[in-house]
């Protein structure tokens, strides 16, 4: 397994160079064992999320013992082995631990598992895990099978004490050691890996509506043709109050993604107010798959001045791409300056981010990624051939929901094309995910395999992109992009004239210093 892991972390990252092995390592983040535990609350709302899940459910109730115990040593391998900083088996097994015995305090777990409801065999197991937790902290497994003789000591506990399926205890001990890890790290079943193949390629099953979060509330910002949301009569600006009745507010962004998605065919109850001031409605959609094309909206903004607008929603395959093409076209159309919009942008594909970079810049390094497993340690720049596909000013549009490869994006063309960043900072998630199979490919660890570092040698992870101009998004998504005050903030910078990329996020003598013999700056 271990061999194959390694020629998967060559696999994947075939455009670039590897780091010079006398580089100084210099961490910006803290190894694993060194990170702040969960609280309680947090461990419990993600606990609450999953088992929302009808898909791990499901899987919960098939998984046996022993089919659990492999797939739990072969995934605490892989993160022993490949994880971006160092983890130890201990830490992943008490955290496992830590997970089961909070899960039973847990109203939506105790739902979904009924022999969790008896108070007195509940007692009498969790007393069970904190002594078992207790002897984990001060053991020292050195070998992932001796990890799983924990999980299967605590399944024997289980099977005698309270009766959980198998497999709601060796779930709890794989999401639990991931929850200690990183919010990024995740274990998926089977249905959740062929969702998350989906998503990579564009395609989404859901409503057919893209959401934007604004002060809190959700908006529909853009209807998709043919989807549930379009022949219901929605209309961009109409705002999300409660799905299946529950009120939304307080809710996250990725949350209500969630729970608005699902299998093709199936319904969700949505309460709708329009344009966030009517009276509000509950309307019945049926999920469908969606295609969500990467770039769309390309057009003539300003026609005096040729101001060209495009959207980049994500970094799917064929991005560089069809991104070239539009801006061919707003090229024949006579655009003279552009706005990039990055806003909502969940980031994909690190290779097709690089490419669009490529889009803007004739050479050079584009970012860095570090990591512990071969092949994850990598200087990525511009393709050689690719060709620059736009000279003009740009003035890009980021807000909190632009993450992991659309920051990398931003923050390139910020140091290195001189252009003008308008909007809010970005969410901040510099980690670089692969998804390497476990039980034979039935199931899968995302895992971090590596921190991402923006051209001056900066981690974003954690630390995202500063605007140039910090430019809120107001209320409710408007219809017209006139109207949009982020956007009227981008064409009042290029109607001005102001110097690009005056930022006060770097300075420009770092930029001409930029990746100066070859190591990390981050003073």
């Amino acid at each position: 397994m271990v061999a194959a892991v390694l020629l998967a972390g060559c696999a994947v990252f075939p455009q670039g160079s590897y780091w010079r092995a006398q580089e100084p390592p210099r961490p910006e983040i803290a190894p694993a064992a060194a990170r702040a535990a969960p609280s309680e609350a947090e461990l419990q709302e993600a606990i609450t999320q999953r088992w929302t899940s009808e898909d791990l459910a499901r899987a919960a109730q098939r998984m046996n013992g022993w089919i659990g115990r492999a797939v739990y040593a072969d995934a605490m391998q892989i993160l022993v082995w490949c994880y971006a900083e160092p983890v130890t088996y201990r830490e992943l097994v008490v955290a496992g631990l830590e997970s089961l015995r909070v899960a039973l305090d847990n109203p939506t777990f105790r739902a979904r598992f009924p022999a969790a409801k008896e108070t007195a065999r509940r007692t009498v197991f969790a007393e069970a895990l904190d002594i078992l937790i207790l002897k984990a902290r001060a053991a020292d497994p050195w070998f992932a099978c001796q990890a799983a003789d924990w999980l299967a000591v605590a399944m024997e506990k289980n099977r005698a004490l309270l009766g959980l399926p198998d497999g709601a205890v060796v779930a709890e001990f794989l999401f639990g050691a991931m929850d200690r890890l990183d919010p990024y790290t995740r274990f998926m079943t089977t249905e959740m890996l062929r969702d998350y193949e989906q998503q990579s390629r564009g395609v989404y099953v859901g409503i057919g509506a893209e959401i934007a979060e604004r002060g809190g509330r959700f908006f529909l910002s853009h209807i998709f043709e043919g989807g549930a949301a379009a022949r219901a009569g929605l209309a961009p600006g109409d705002e999300i109050t409660a799905v299946e009745g529950g009120d939304v507010a307080g809710w996250s962004l990725p949350e209500l993604s969630r729970r608005l998605r699902g299998k093709a065919g199936t319904s969700v109850t949505v309460t709708i107010r329009p344009r966030g001031e009517g009276e509000p409605r509950q309307v019945r959609l049926e999920r469908k798959i969606i295609r969500v094309p990467p770039v769309r909206d390309a057009q003539i903004l300003d026609e005096p001045r040729k101001v060209g607008y495009v959207r980049l929603t994500g970094f799917t395959p064929g991005a560089e791409s069809r991104l070239r093409r539009a801006l061919a076209v707003l090229s024949a159309q006579g655009a003279r300056a552009l706005v990039l919009d990055l806003r909502d942008n969940p980031g994909g594909s690190l290779e097709e981010a690089v490419g669009v970079v490529g889009v803007f810049l004739a050479r050079g390094r584009v970012a860095r990624m570090r990591g512990r497993m071969l092949g994850a340690t990598w200087t990525y720049g511009v393709p050689l051939l690719s060709g620059r596909g736009w000279r003009g000013p740009v003035v890009v549009l980021v807000n909190e929901n632009t993450a992991s490869a659309a920051e990398l994006v931003a923050s390139a063309l910020l140091d290195r094309a001189g252009a003008t960043v308008v909007g809010r900072r970005t969410f901040g998630k510099g980690a670089v995910q692969i998804c390497l199979p476990v039980d034979w490919g039935a199931s899968a660890v995302c895992l971090t395999i590596a921190r991402l570092y923006d051209e001056q040698g900066r981690c974003l992870d954690g630390r995202g992109v500063e605007p140039s101009r910090d430019v809120p998004d107001g209320g409710a998504p408007p219809v017209l992009l006139h109207d949009d005050p982020v956007v009227r903030a981008a064409l009042d910078v290029l109607r001005a004239g102001a110097p690009q990329g005056a930022s006060t996020s770097s300075s420009g003598a770092k930029r001409e210093n930029f990746f100066k013999n070859g190591a990390l700056d981050d003073r």
